[in-house]
């Protein structure tokens, strides 16, 4: 009888769902009635502004709202509106359809109201037969769902039935009923949902490096850090008898291009460890639990492999704060982690398996993963320094055909915050350019043109511009060099240009600051005042040259630049007059760790704060501009000689301005 009753029940429920889905399918075919009409006489609708939107979905009036993919327009349905197909089918239209142009910045209020009001909102792509409809997809999902599962239920218990059933006639007891479903392959009766049996095991190649740390050129400081790890994996027991533990793993934290893959690489080969590396991004893939499989997996595949180097590059790709983001959803790559934190940490046993992992987005990553006994340490793989800068071009040089005697320091020197990866691009760039020569060796000034390849873009070789405009870039260019030599405590002029280049520029000038102030970030406010004035320098030379009115569109970048670095002197490095000890922290956070980037948060101050900001980078601005101004008026001949010398040879070397150096330091 209570089976009976059960049946009943499940079959009520059955009923009952089979008629809510049917009225939701009826919903959803009115609303493809809706978009039909909308493809074909959308553009018809009669233009309701945005107040009337907002009223009539406040006032319950819609019954559905459709948004185009460009979030620019948007179609409103009115309710209780039928068109009547023997009346004007134009007046029906223009009675139950509207439509809204937006700015897409109020599509996420429009949207927010339409659901606070139980307005259906769609978004919809105009092309013919297609539709976007995240709600119908999850509405479809539950009505299968709510029609299966009863379903499901039922069956199972009928086959229960019929199974106590034979087995009761068999004198069999109850007890040892034991109930099978199709595909099951063991015993339970729900085997075949979480069957293994055919489960392809996650391995990745284990290899054995054959990198030493000495193919790492950079900071001797880091290279102590990963010589601690060594030591102590080869000398294990000297450490435990003292009660040390081996590091679990470290963090090679710093910008790309530094060689923290090599590190890795290079630990791994001066243990005779074997070495596994994947990326943060081979872990997640779409099928639920196959990241936290892949875990386990690499974590077995180590112990099998002892003593092991397991190297993640890019963790950030699978390590980031869980719960955070906009969704803020327990997803797949959240699992993965959470895995991860379980194996470098938990039960299993991680004796001589090294855990190294790369990221240059150390901020973005999960706390859990950053304390001790996880990642135990940290070590930060900065851009090079001039020392190393020099270290890094010495041995990649030593393996090609160079020159004798290249000014290796001075090369050193003007890539100033170039990483390895890119020093060693920069080297590459001039073997190819010795090679078009057909030289048999790379020549220093190859190096210095491959500098500026990489710095300035590629240049116009057949730049056919008239005289009025090489004149006017050589005024330019000669503004922002006399203005350096002028300041020559703090700058070194390199070279001058009036070539174009291919990033738009007409001309350039590459100067260098003070090395020691350089690599010691030790900036005064004198010191950033100047680099204010000399970055003005171009915009300044025209004023005085063509006059205010006539001052060119080639100062808008040097106005960017200028405005930037006095905006981060007011609110970072408190240089400000009122603003003395204010930070600000919207100031150069081009991303948010939980965000991303170009995501603005909002500011974090007052009205009354950001105007005292603007008003003092306003003031530093225009004092550098009227201090370019006056000093380049004082030497205004060795401004116009200057500018007349590089239109003639269109580039200046430092050997060419020697004599504008004499004229200026005389008086």
């Amino acid at each position: 009888m209570y089976l009976l009753l059960k049946t009943g029940w499940l079959l009520s429920i059955w009923f009952a769902n089979t008629a809510l889905s049917y009225q939701l399918n009826r919903r959803s075919l009115k609303m493809m009635d809706d978009l039909s009409t909308i493809q074909k006489y959308g553009n018809f609708f009669v233009k309701e502004p945005v107040s009337n939107l907002f009223q009539d979905i406040t006032d319950h009036k819609l019954s559905s709202i459709f948004i185009n993919k460009a979030y620019n327009k948007i179609y409103s349905v009115v309710s209780d509106v039928t068109i009547n197909v023997n009346a004007n089918e134009d007046m029906d239209m223009y009675v139950k359809y509207h439509t809204t142009i937006i700015d897409p910045i109020m599509a996420q209020p429009i949207i927010e109201a339409a659901i606070q009001n139980n307005v259906d909102t769609k978004v919809i792509d105009l092309t013919p037969s297609t539709f976007v409809a995240v709600q119908d997809i999850l509405k479809a999902v539950g009505d299968f769902a709510n029609f299966a599962f009863p379903l499901f239920l039922l069956v199972i218990i009928l086959q229960a039935i019929f199974a106590g059933a034979r087995t009761n006639q068999m004198g069999m007891p109850r007890s040892s009923m034991n109930i099978r479903t199709p595909g099951s392959s063991g015993s339970g009766g729900l085997n075949f949902l979480n069957n293994n049996n055919n489960k392809q095991k996650f391995d990745k190649e284990v290899t054995f490096p054959n990198i030493s740390l000495s193919s790492w050129a950079g900071s001797p400081e880091v290279l102590e850090e990963c010589k601690e790890v060594i030591a102590y994996l080869e000398n294990k027991e000297t450490f435990q008898q003292l009660g040390a533990v081996m590091p679990k793993g470290i963090l090679l934290e710093g910008p790309p291009g530094t060689g923290k893959t090599l590190l890795a690489k290079g630990i791994a080969s001066e243990t005779n460890a074997s070495f596994i590396s994947m990326a943060g991004s081979e872990f997640v893939e779409l099928f639920v639990g196959m990241g936290a499989s892949r875990v386990r997996d690499l974590f077995d595949n180590a112990r099998e492999n002892k003593p092991c180097v397991i190297f993640i590059d890019e963790i950030d790709a699978v390590g980031r704060q869980r719960g955070a983001g906009i969704n803020m959803a327990n997803d797949e790559r959240e699992q993965t982690l959470n895995q991860i934190l379980y194996e470098m940490d938990g039960f299993n046993n991680n004796d001589d398996i090294l855990v190294l992992a790369a990221t240059n987005r150390k901020d973005v990553l999960d706390q859990a993963l950053l304390r001790p006994g996880r990642f135990d340490r940290i070590i930060r793989v900065p851009l090079p320094d001039k020392f190393s800068r020099e270290k890094i071009l010495d041995f990649y040089l030593k393996s090609k055909p160079a020159e004798r005697n290249i000014d290796v320091s001075g090369l050193a020197e003007i890539t100033d915050g170039f990483s390895g990866a890119q020093l060693k691009n920069l080297i590459n760039e001039a073997a190819i350019m010795s090679a078009k020569k057909k030289s048999s060796v790379i020549l220093e000034q190859d190096l210095f043109n491959s500098f500026e390849k990489l710095i300035v873009g590629l240049v116009k070789s057949n730049n056919d511009v008239s005289i009025n405009t090489q004149t006017r870039v050589a005024i330019h260019e000669s503004g922002h060099a006399l203005l350096s030599m002028l300041f020559k405590e703090y700058f070194q002029l390199q070279k001058i240009s009036i070539q174009a280049t291919y990033n738009g520029a007409g001309g350039y000038t590459i100067f260098t600051e003070n090395a020691e102030i350089k690599e010691g970030g030790l900036y005064t406010k004198d010191i950033l005042k100047k680099r204010l004035t000399v970055t003005l320098g171009g915009k300044a030379a025209e004023n005085i040259y063509y006059g205010e009115d006539f001052v060119s569109l080639g100062a808008v970048q040097d106005l960017q630049q200028a405005n930037k670095l006095a905006q981060r002197m007011i609110g970072n490095f408190g240089m400000g007059k009122d603003l003395e000890v204010f930070f600000n922290e919207n100031i150069n956070d081009e991303s948010n760790p939980f965000l991303g980037r170009g995501i603005s948060v909002g500011s974090k101050y007052s009205e009354n704060t950001m105007t005292m900001m603007d008003a003092e980078t306003l003031s530093l601005v225009v004092d550098a501009y009227n201090n370019a101004k006056v000093m380049l008026t004082k030497y205004k001949d060795v401004l116009i000689d200057m500018s007349e010398l590089l239109k003639e040879k269109k580039v200046l070397n430092q050997e060419d301005v020697e004599q504008f150096k004499a004229r200026i330091y005389a008086e």
